[in-house]
């Protein structure tokens, strides 16, 4: 039988993950051919968030203050992650190797071309909705809050914690809001992001792929009529 990885090769994106997104929680036995095809997946991503930092820029971005576009995964996140892994239990492989071979992605401040606004203007006034660029945070702070309250109360664990994967498309506009959230830990293809807006029960990879395919802003997929014209040169059709 052709593998996932085989498949995904070949071109068969979009089908390949539906169908490991079936399986549920992966067996052991495709353990591999899924880390595989998730680690591949996310160095399309990671080439593609590239691009569009040096789009956004040439476009004018101004980031948010102290804080860089793009920063890559060091050798030591990857040391922290397997700790992590090994705290929590197991990750979902699309969360996995998005935080080895993404890092954090921050295309949010203020650049006009693209209506996208965080001190220089209130972003519903310009834009009609929230273009809600990619924000990739990492892992350890949000599991060290989510275990401090119960280290009082041995035995006490809850099931589940809800990893807050990014800020939400209000507080990426300099709005007070909420977060994208990741339940973990389970060992899944592709997990679900809560609290995406317009957008209940989408994953990780299809909010990916919707990302690039509204050149980083994917708010503007709700309203496309209102688009920048300038948004069209960041467009591109997602080849994950």
């Amino acid at each position: 039988m052709t593998s996932f990885a085989q498949r995904y090769a070949a071109g068969d994106h979009e089908a390949v993950w539906a169908d490991m997104r079936r399986l549920g929680p992966v067996p052991d036995a495709l353990s591999e051919d899924c880390a595989t095809v998730a680690a591949e997946t996310m160095r399309r991503v990671h080439r593609d968030v590239g691009r569009l930092g040096d789009a956004v820029t040439e476009l004018g971005l101004v980031p948010i203050a102290g804080l860089d576009a793009l920063k890559p995964p060091t050798p030591a996140d990857h040391v922290e992650l397997d700790a992590l892994a090994g705290e929590v239990g197991a990750l979902p492989f699309a969360l996995d190797a998005c935080l080895r071979h993404i890092g954090r992605v921050v295309l949010a401040g203020d650049c006009p071309a693209v209506d996208l606004t965080w001190a220089e203007g209130d972003q519903y006034d310009v834009a009609g909705l929230y273009p809600d660029p990619p924000d990739v945070e990492h892992l350890r702070y949000c599991w060290d809050g989510h275990r401090e309250p119960l280290r009082d109360r041995p035995g006490s664990e809850e099931a589940g914690f809800l990893f807050e994967f990014a800020p939400d498309e209000l507080h990426k506009a300099n709005i007070s809001g909420s977060t994208h959230d990741i339940l973990l830990a389970e060992a899944t293809a592709d997990p679900v992001i809560r609290g995406v807006e317009g957008r209940p029960g989408i994953t990780l990879v299809e909010y990916l792929r919707l990302s690039i395919a509204w050149g980083g802003l994917p708010g503007w997929s709700l309203r496309p009529d209102r688009a920048p014209s300038a948004l069209a040169a960041l467009r591109v059709r997602p080849d994950f």
